[in-house]
């Protein structure tokens, strides 16, 4: 699944800027990432004022114990949803 995944980030990093995923999808590719790549959210809770950041954290935050492996998982299926092509290569 690893290598899987690290496929999958770098089509989703490699995407060009015209295409604009909606603020959830972009929050659930987040987490996900974080949770595979870090483990559970180890960062202090951003201020109200810092919406962005707060977002990112309850993102994060929500997806608490699942683990690294199940995270992967989760974020390849993501994109294996949006992007069905993604491992064709086009």
């Amino acid at each position: 699944m690893s290598q899987v995944f690290e496929e999958c980030v770098s089509f989703i990093n490699g995407l060009p800027k015209t295409i604009n995923l909606p603020n959830e999808l972009k929050l659930d590719l987040y987490k996900y990432y974080k949770q595979s790549t870090i483990g559970n959210c180890n960062i202090k809770e951003p201020s109200m004022h810092k919406f962005v950041d707060r977002k990112k954290y309850e993102a994060w935050k929500s997806v608490e114990n699942l683990n690294k492996e199940d995270a992967k998982k989760r974020y390849v299926d993501i994109v294996s949803e949006i992007f069905p092509y993604w491992q064709d290569g086009e």
